[in-house]
């Protein structure tokens, strides 16, 4: 899934579980937060996502009546900015309806309507030399994104076997290894571009890998194997350091051969290695809920507020849309500190 388009779909409503005159609308990937009764199952909505840049006959739309204030970011009031409305996330905005009647469904329309994305500056120690990761990776390769729970939970049936992590608040490495024992390191926002980091010490994925001592372990675990291990880097967001003085990886999944692999085939040395595991269990929604809230297990001293939880399928599988079922809730007090300006 790439957060980084326009999209025209079908909407899809789902009821907000913390205000009654709102509801969430599903459209394409994206979650928003709408007006009970504003649409209906079916419509078709284009959606510009955050860090969308808007022209300007867009962006004038988006201006409070009453004050002339811009509900939109940056300098120039066109950003597209994420909100949360009584705790849910709404990641985007919908485009007025006139003349986009004819746009074709399920494509990215940002480039025939003028819009643009934001680039965030990158801190110094994410960044480095760069290589055509398509070079190094077989189709195998994956990407990892987590959806709503609000607009997926109906992917998971009631009493199914469930897995629940702690989500750390970091910045998602993904760690590449060939059949040949080539390793290729990347980020999220990099690997969109079919990128890699070439090998430094002063970056901060290739650090982490480092002082976990993940390419060892690997190369000892899956030799002559394809590898690709996804981890939340800490720290790396400003006031959540879990108590570590230098880069460490949390690894959240495992990739054989292009295969998801379940926890319960995790080796004793990525478990050891790996985000809380706050539950394994039978699926109840109302649990699963209870579960987002508190201080982090990361430290093992409850230093800081818990930014959420991560649900998927025990035995993992794919949602509806082809994409590995993977979703989040974010805890309420997260949820109030959260500005929409974070890495990823």
């Amino acid at each position: 899934m790439s957060q980084r388009q326009v999209i025209k779909e079908h909407a899809r409503l789902f009821p907000h579980p913390n205000a009654e005159r709102l509801a969430l609308c599903k459209v394409g990937p994206f979650q928003l937060v709408v007006r009970k009764g504003q649409f209906q199952d079916g419509d078709l909505i284009v959606v510009a996502p955050k860090d969308a840049l808007l022209p300007e006959h867009y962006a004038r739309e988006y201006v409070n009546a009453d004050t002339g204030l811009s509900y939109l970011r940056g300098g120039d009031h066109n950003r597209v900015g994420m909100v949360r409305l009584r705790g849910e996330e709404s990641q985007g905005v919908v485009l007025p309806p006139a003349g986009l009647e004819a746009l074709p469904l399920g494509e990215d329309l940002a480039e025939r309507l003028g819009i643009t994305f934001y680039e965030p500056p990158i801190p110094l120690e994410m960044m480095g030399e760069v290589e055509n990761l398509a070079e190094v990776s077989s189709a195998n390769f994956r990407q990892h994104d987590v959806e709503h729970f609000g607009i997926y939970q109906d992917e998971f049936e009631t009493g199914e076997a469930i897995i629940v992590t702690e989500k750390p608040h970091g910045t998602q490495g993904i760690f590449y290894r060939t059949p040949s024992g080539r390793w290729a390191v990347t980020s999220k926002g990099l690997s969109q571009k079919r990128l890699s980091l070439l090998a430094s010490e002063r970056n901060l994925y290739w650090q982490a890998a480092n002082n976990t001592a993940l390419f060892e372990a690997i190369d000892a675990l899956f030799p002559n194997q394809e590898v690709q291990v996804f981890g939340e880097v800490v720290p790396a967001q400003k006031g959540f350091d879990y108590g570590f003085t230098r880069p460490t990886l949390l690894i959240f999944k495992l990739v054989l051969g292009g295969v998801v692999q379940p926890i319960s085939n995790w080796p004793t040395w990525i478990r050891e290695h790996a985000v809380p595991l706050l539950f394994s269990g039978p699926y109840d929604p109302g649990h699963v809920r209870t579960l987002r809230n508190g201080h982090e297990m990361v430290s093992g001293k409850a230093r800081h507020i818990r930014e959420g939880v991560v649900l998927t399928p025990a035995q993992p599988r794919l949602n509806r849309e082809g994409r590995d079922l993977s979703v989040k809730l974010i805890s309420d007090a997260y949820a109030k500190k959260e500005t929409g300006d974070e890495l990823s």
